[in-house]
């Protein structure tokens, strides 16, 4: 790209000066409590309300191999504190079979002869839940789905929420 004059030389060799080596989360258990920590504190923020893990979750989430590494633990954050009906995040509210590994239970969770739902029946009900977590406050939902209000409103509309 420098060759091309697509990239000026000079801020590559600045931005090469300093090389931060990250092992992957799931190199680091030692810090998986501390990130989900600050997690739930700054999603509980953006979603207005106050939640805290439960031990037996932070336990559950230390036995996860975070494949997709902290945005993954965030992600996964986000949901359980959308589903969670208290002020404490509970393993149930977790995603199903997250550090469980590959056993019976995770395949015991959706069996085969389960039908699956449309994708319109699942982002009718993931939007009704965000909705529900955040008291109704479109803008607030629309912030927790990564959507802007004007989607949300039309997505409201269709599904009659």
């Amino acid at each position: 790209m420098i060759a091309r004059g697509q990239f000026r030389e000079d801020l590559y060799y600045r931005l090469g000066a300093v090389h931060i080596a990250l092992l992957p989360l799931r190199q680091r258990r030692e810090d998986v409590a501390a990130l989900a920590d600050h997690f739930v504190h700054r999603v509980s923020a953006r979603l207005g309300v106050r939640r805290a893990l439960e031990p037996a979750t932070v336990e559950r989430l230390l036995a996860h191999a975070w494949p997709g590494n902290a945005r993954e633990l965030l992600h996964c954050l986000e949901q359980a504190l959308l589903v969670a009906d208290g002020d404490v995040v509970r393993p149930e509210h977790l995603p199903p079979g997250l550090g469980l590994g590959r056993s019976a239970e995770v395949v015991a969770v959706v069996p085969p002869q389960t039908p699956l739902c449309t994708l319109e029946q699942v982002e009718r009900r993931h939007i009704a839940q965000a909705l529900a977590s955040v008291h109704g406050h479109r803008a607030a939902a629309a912030r927790v789905l990564g959507i802007s209000e004007r989607t949300l409103y039309r997505k409201v509309r269709e599904y009659g929420l």
